[in-house]
């Protein structure tokens, strides 16, 4: 093997199609595959990248042969796990060095990684680390099924496509990283206008959508006479809950706002407007649903419950960039919004948990109620205010439980 004549190949292939890649995954299949077929014996090859992450330590990336690329996300809380701690990727990530373990019968195994690798047929397993500009250490893994392992100038080979690669991951890395926590943040949407290119103050999208306006009840004494701690936690559950219904069911969170969620649920072409808002009273069924097991749960050690209430509309939106001086933030502006809005301000008089409009009660169809018209507090004429039946709620699909 020609070690000198291989990189050479590798650092062209870096210039012209490696660096082009949209991902870190994309640039592990491509690089496996431009080696393997001049020779390198790669049965297996692995990424162990650190991320910046409210939710994930660190995303692992696994090449095999003819298979599909692996991805797992360890969350955070996972180094510290016995396993981990007693981890190669650990080591590395520590030390910056390399570990060199051949898998050779009869030896004991100091990994355990290298015993699954064994069980696995596997001769030669190595780790090393890639590292970026900021010195930061993260970690690559290469292993074999060759007979007698990875000789020596295959070793230099993997050395010096982990240093001509490190810029190229490191790249990726951050713009990937980027692109999470900015759908994190703002959400998928508002990423990827941002992504796009959509900074300008005033510039947004028209589109139609179901709107959900919710706010959590009695949120004002909590914060008087619980421990922040707690006040806290609770609003994480109660967002959390509703996030994840809105996930299920496309919606988008536009903005927590204090004890407030605002979020829309887009009209496609495919579904219209009744598809939009049934996802919306899906997801608002859920999310009432498992708020509903969670103070089971609180009720029997006599903890504070809680309840939020809730307006659906239906309308036409901008989702737009505003702000003013060097703050800028997308938020979604339009009649329908405003609505939502009141319509859960009129919950607590009306004593129900979740209101909607003629507009978004006339998408559903049959199963809604009316309650007559109300005044909405900032709008001229009385609207029409509709509730789901029991009826309804129930004939909808129930979530899985895992």
């Amino acid at each position: 093997m020609n070690v000198d004549e291989i990189c050479r190949a590798f650092g062209e292939w870096l210039e012209a199609t490696g660096r082009f890649v949209p991902d870190v995954g994309e640039f592990l299949i491509g690089a496996c595959g431009f080696l393997t077929a001049r020779g390198m014996p790669f049965d297996r090859v692995t990424t162990h990248i650190k991320v910046v992450h409210p939710r994930t330590m660190s995303v692992w990336r696994i090449w095999r042969r003819d298979q599909p690329l692996e991805v797992h996300r360890p969350v955070r809380g996972a180094e510290m796990t016995a396993a981990f701690l007693r981890s190669p990727v650990k080591k590395v990530w520590h030390t910056g060095e390399w570990i060199d373990a051949p898998i050779r019968p009869g030896e004991e195994d100091r990994w355990a990684i290298v015993t699954d690798l064994r069980s696995q047929s596997f001769t030669h397993y190595m780790i090393g680390p890639i590292i970026f500009s900021n010195r930061q250490i993260h970690a690559i893994s290469f292993a074999t099924k060759q007979p007698g392992g990875f000789t020596a100038e295959e070793q230099e080979v993997m050395r010096r496509f982990t240093l001509k690669s490190a810029p190229i991951i490191e790249t990726l890395a951050l713009r990937n990283g980027m692109d999470n926590l900015l759908e994190t943040y703002l959400g998928h949407e508002t990423a990827q206008l941002l992504a796009q290119g959509q900074v300008t103050l005033g510039e947004g999208t028209q589109r139609r959508a179901a709107l959900w306006y919710s706010d959590l009840r009695g949120f004002t004494s909590l914060t008087e006479g619980a421990p922040l701690e707690e006040v806290v936690q609770i609003l994480n559950v109660y967002f959390g809950l509703a996030g994840a219904a809105a996930d299920r069911h496309n919606g988008e969170i536009v903005q927590f706002i204090g004890d407030a969620i605002l979020m829309f649920f887009a009209v496609t072409e495919e579904g219209g407007d009744t598809d939009a808002c049934r996802r919306a009273l899906m997801a608002a069924t859920e999310a009432r649903t498992e708020l509903g097991r969670w103070n089971e749960a609180r009720r029997a050690t006599q903890e504070r419950e809680i309840a939020f209430g809730l307006g659906l509309d239906l309308g036409n939106i901008i989702h737009v960039n505003v702000g003013g001086g060097t703050r800028q933030a997308f938020n979604i502006v339009g009649p329908a919004v405003n609505r939502a809005a009141r319509l859960q301000e009129l919950t607590k008089t009306l004593g129900r948990p979740l209101l909607t409009s003629s507009d978004f009660a006339g998408a559903i169809g049959d199963g809604m109620v009316s309650l007559g018209e109300h005044f909405l507090r900032g709008i001229n004429l009385p609207i029409e205010v509709i509730e789901p039946s029991a009826a309804l709620i129930a004939s909808l699909p129930p979530l899985q439980q895992d």
